[in-house]
């Protein structure tokens, strides 16, 4: 195995084609709610743009500190009444204001708890809720992206009364409604509600009457131990796979939760069949992918090569405790295939592959290889169980035969660094 596996602490290179889900996009989920930055002007330039790109400007303000305001160490005085302009101008008035600091607050200091006490004292009908965006934070117990999932979900309010309902949450965008598991939940009486269901604030908060957490991600580990300590929601890790052991595990898993009977056999039927189907089409092609497109891409290569396709390169950011059995059955059983940290400055310099043709599933290994095959697949989008896999198989098959130009999809896929 060719490996440039060098996963320790150093500088990050960061691709052109990295961007997708920002904290101002993902915090701009919870309905009804109005952002403040509270930041010098270099720091809103990240939020900024993504406001733009996403659509989203009109639900993000700013308040822009300067030197004097930062060495007086009062700063934070200034935001209540900025508070009171950003209400009195809103054409209306937001549920919930999210105040938004830099790591520039995390060396001041600032008390937020009394903070917002203030501002709910002067504003009763509005939450506060303090949002750090911190990337020095990053190798801390709570990062920016796991800070940011708890909070989405903390302002639910507490019920006695549950229904037969579960929540998808960690994905940022829905699932796909003709993915299995939402007939299988019709048919055993159930719902599946994801935030982006809800268009106001009070609708929002049917999430904490569901019985089920379904947890697709890692970041939202965390969110749903506060979830089940404090609203009584139980959780079942969920993390998004294309591997049908592990969906079938998943639906075993879930039966015993909520005490239902769920038959499987067609859907893993058709997925089988989807496999076969692109096995066919790519032959012996080779493939790349890396760890934007999917949460697990060690997971997602070993079931694609247990499948019988041939994977040869692979771009992680970090071999994660999740992930590391995957990774060791790949080191050890496939000793032809290319492993890069994505993120390592040495990217910089070695532009992998870029005499060879690869099917690349994400954009980051579609620009480091220079391919016209790639699979515009961000952070497993859409995609959950055997419908997930069928679709992954169709989105392979396309791009092999259509071709694509990564340029464009990076432009439309609106990524900002």
């Amino acid at each position: 195995m060719s490996c440039n596996c060098n996963f320790g602490d150093t500088l990050h290179y960061v691709s052109p084609a990295h961007g997708g889900w920002g904290l101002v996009r993902i915090a701009a989920l919870i309905p009804e709610s109005h952002q403040l930055f509270v930041a010098p002007f270099a720091c809103g330039r990240h939020g900024a743009l993504g406001g733009e790109l996403n659509g989203i400007k009109d639900r993000i303000s700013y308040l822009y500190i300067d030197e004097s305001d930062i060495v007086s160490g009062g700063y934070e005085d200034l935001i209540p009444d900025a508070v009171g302009e950003l209400i009195a101008n809103l054409e209306k008035k937001p549920k919930v204001i999210l105040i938004f600091v830099t790591c520039l607050d995390d060396l001041l200091g600032t008390d937020h708890v009394q903070l917002n006490k203030r501002l709910s004292k002067r504003y009763p009908d509005v939450r506060f809720m303090s949002c750090h965006m911190n990337p020095i934070s990053e190798n801390m117990k709570f990062p920016p992206g796991i800070s940011m999932q708890n909070n989405l979900y903390s302002l639910l309010d507490s019920v006695e009364q549950k229904e037969n309902a579960v929540n998808f949450i960690g994905n940022h965008s829905p699932v796909d409604a003709d993915c299995e598991l939402f007939e299988i939940m019709k048919e055993n009486g159930f719902e599946v509600h994801h935030i982006t269901d809800f268009e106001t604030f009070e609708e929002y908060q049917k999430m904490a009457k569901s019985r089920l957490n379904l947890v697709l991600s890692p970041v939202a580990k965390y969110a749903s131990e506060q979830m089940k300590e404090r609203l009584g929601i139980d959780n079942l890790l969920a993390y998004n796979t294309y591997d049908l052991k592990e969906i079938k595990e998943f639906y075993q898993s879930l039966e015993e939760r909520l005490g239902l009977h769920i038959d499987i056999t067609e859907y893993e039927k058709r997925a089988r069949e989807k496999i076969q189907k692109a096995r066919e089409v790519l032959g012996e092609y080779p493939i790349a992918l890396d760890y934007q497109a999917v949460k697990k891409p060690f997971t997602l290569a070993k079931a694609l090569l247990e499948y019988g396709f041939q994977v040869k390169f692979i771009m992680a950011e970090s071999i994660k405790g999740i992930e590391r059995p995957a990774y060791e059955f790949i080191a050890e059983n496939y000793k032809d295939i290319t492993i890069v940290n994505a993120v390592h400055p040495e990217l910089v310099k070695n532009q992998y592959r870029k005499d060879e043709d690869y099917l690349c599933i994400g954009f980051d290994c579609g620009y480091a290889t220079g391919s016209h095959k790639v699979i515009d697949l961000m952070l497993d989008e859409f995609l959950f169980g055997y419908y997930g896999v069928e679709q992954l198989m169709e989105k392979m098959i396309r791009a092999y035969e259509q071709g694509t130009d990564v340029k464009e999809m990076i432009e439309e896929a609106h990524l900002i660094i």
